[in-house]
């Protein structure tokens, strides 16, 4: 083996080191990502549910609003407070299968 072939294999070893260096580093970066978007799944999880307990604290306001105002037509809020007691009751049969 000539001193030019023992060159380009040293040089080969070192290139092959790199690419096993820059592996593992792309592992752990991937590994990294991987658990941030873990994080920011269960943060997105926890706004919606406070989104949607907002959006019916919501409702029931203007419920109540509509209800508190002594408007005549208080059939929108009889019709809105009927839907939530249909549903609570939904909810009823459904827990108590």
């Amino acid at each position: 083996m000539t001193e030019q072939d023992q060159h380009l294999i040293d040089e080969l070893k070192q290139n092959i080191r790199r690419l096993i260096d820059s592996l593992e580093k792309t592992k752990a970066e991937l590994e990294q990502v991987r658990d941030e978007y873990k994080g920011l799944e269960y943060q997105f999880s926890e706004y919606k549910n406070e989104h949607e307990a907002l959006l019916k604290r919501y409702e029931n306001l203007k419920v109540a609003k509509a209800l508190a105002d002594g408007d005549p037509e208080n059939q929108a809020a009889k019709l809105k407070i009927n839907r939530i007691i249909r549903e609570v009751d939904k909810c009823m049969a459904l827990l108590n299968k």
